[in-house]
């Protein structure tokens, strides 16, 4: 964390948000919360609260679009107090060897922060960034998963099968389908695929030439994900007084429409009049 050349993707986009807020001049004030849950076995569980066996559920909704019910969040004051919550859920993460990997993911992981702006005339905007740390497909015949771990290799292999459908439906302008709810990775990720967000993809690739069928999977998945296309718009909450304006708009608006209505009827009515004459 406090080498500047080796930290990675998390602790500069901390260190990131946490110095604009500082640098803020508008007046505004800001409130960071930030949560971390695993996906193992297709189950979700509170990597902040590794105890606490509960057990959690996806929810949807029109405005608040899909969350986890019950998951944790913890204010964070400053982006080292961030990162030293990522590290501690960092620590109860599932892992596993395999004849690949003496550490082996053994489950997807998802931080969020969440980050709420309050300017001064009340207005209230609010965006979410996910960090999604993905297990990687397996190949049963070169990890030599056996029994628990090769369990744990079929619900990856099938979240990330799901992922790729859903990727390669929303590439496609003629689906009007996308199966979002096929895996909790995908139904969980559903706003930052395909939703009101910006989505980056960073694809891990090898040089070694046995590992060419993974690679060249990766990089086509890769070229799917690239032609999705995500309208962006802030999100916010109005105030009482920009309601109030917003509702004195609306009812001006309805008064002239009516005004002119009644001009037409009139009009229509002289009409009328004329032709039974």
């Amino acid at each position: 964390f406090d080498d500047p050349e080796d930290r990675g993707m998390i602790p500069r986009a901390l260190d990131e948000i946490f110095d604009r807020i500082d640098k803020d001049k508008s007046g505004s004030s800001f409130e960071v919360k930030l949560s971390m849950v695993e996906i193992y076995l297709e189950e979700l569980l509170d990597l902040l609260k590794p105890n606490a066996y509960q057990r959690l559920r996806l929810r949807e909704s029109v405005l608040q679009g899909v969350w986890v019910e019950g998951l944790s969040q913890y204010s964070v004051p400053s982006s080292r107090a961030a990162m030293e919550l990522v590290l501690g859920g960092m620590a109860h993460r599932t892992v596993g060897a395999t004849n690949m990997n003496e550490a082996s993911s053994r489950s997807h992981c998802i931080v969020s922060l969440r980050v709420e702006r309050a300017l001064p005339d009340g207005v209230v905007q609010c965006g979410v960034l996910h960090f999604a740390d993905l297990a990687g497909m397996e190949r049963v015949d070169r990890t030599g998963a056996q029994g628990q771990t090769l369990e744990e290799a079929k619900r990856i292999n099938l979240s990330l099968s799901a992922l790729g459908n859903c990727i390669g439906a929303l590439s496609d302008p003629y689906r009007t389908h996308i199966p979002f709810r096929d895996a909790k990775l995908t139904f969980l990720l559903k706003n930052s695929l395909g939703g009101n967000a910006k989505t980056t993809l960073l694809v891990a690739c090898s040089s070694r030439h046995r590992d060419i069928d993974e690679t060249v999977t990766a990089l086509r998945f890769g070229a799917r994900a690239r032609a999705v296309r995500n309208v962006v718009k802030v999100n916010q909450k109005l105030c009482a007084q920009e309601l109030q304006r917003l509702l004195d708009k609306l009812q001006q608006e309805h008064r002239t429409l009516q005004q002119y209505c009644l001009s037409l009827e009139q009009q229509l009515d002289g009409l009328t009049s004329k032709e039974n004459a």
